[in-house]
């Protein structure tokens, strides 16, 4: 591929509902973008998608809890594309909800992992290159609930609020570098796993909790993704983004 005239963004978890928008539009706003998910089936669909509307990309199947699979990916796409402008760290969920002593340390532990580990394995893999050209974008996920908690969802809630904290720390360690560190926090999601879990009923008595009316849809939160990873948002650190329809305003 001819990427001279290319921003790079990698983006993790780009497979799911959320990173299927997130992908589409960063390629609509002319980056070629490397997708990174485990789920190899529809990350190459993804893919396929991108490129049959005249985007530039690749993907990448990879477990991102795996220090070892992190940097051999990172080591191969810095060796072939030379610089990564823009990380955005997607890949995430609750997997487990249960009260806590129902909790094993093992669940515990995946939680975190997927949620929290993952975006570190990812940054610490990143900022090498970024430091090198004095400039980049990273972006991270968190949630409503890493603000307000949830019953039966503490290792999720603690794996987001943790987030927020590890991405104020590492965005003050990488501003004298140029590098901004941000994280947007989705509210309920209109996506196919999320709408699964409810009733028709229920999802419609859940949009009426939302001073909007209405859950977020995927394209917006790839919205605020691209403006945190656009120029107009290159003196912005340290924020967390808040796209959840006035549902918590912290």
């Amino acid at each position: 591929m001819n990427l001279a005239h290319n921003r790079i963004a990698v983006v993790n978890g780009g497979a799911g509902g959320i990173g299927e928008a997130v992908v589409l539009r960063l390629a609509r706003d002319g980056f070629c973008v490397v997708i990174l998910d485990k789920n190899e089936k529809a990350g190459s669909q993804i893919l396929t998608e991108l490129r049959g509307r005249g985007g530039k990309g690749d993907f990448f199947a990879i477990d991102l809890t795996k220090p070892d699979e992190v940097n051999r990916v990172f080591e191969k796409i810095i060796s072939d594309l030379k610089r990564v402008d823009v990380l955005v760290n997607l890949a995430g969920g609750t997997l487990h909800k249960k009260q806590i002593e129902e909790l094993s340390s093992d669940e515990w532990h995946e939680v975190i992992d997927t949620n929290l580990t993952s975006t570190f394995l990812c940054c610490r893999a990143v900022v090498v290159t970024m430091k090198a050209n004095r400039k980049g974008a990273i972006i991270n996920t968190s949630s409503d609930i890493g603000f307000t908690g949830s019953a039966e969802r503490t290792a999720y809630a603690a794996s987001k609020a943790g987030i927020i904290g590890f991405s104020k720390s590492l965005a003050l360690e990488l501003a004298p570098f140029g590098i901004h560190v941000n994280v947007i926090a989705p509210g309920r999601t209109a996506t196919k796993r999320v709408m699964s879990r409810y009733s028709p009923e229920a999802w419609a008595a859940a949009a009426k909790e939302i001073p909007m009316g209405r859950p977020v849809e995927p394209s917006e939160i790839a919205a605020g993704v691209a403006f945190l990873a656009g120029e107009d948002s290159g003196f912005i650190t340290g924020h967390t983004l808040q796209i959840n329809g006035g549902l918590i305003m912290p």
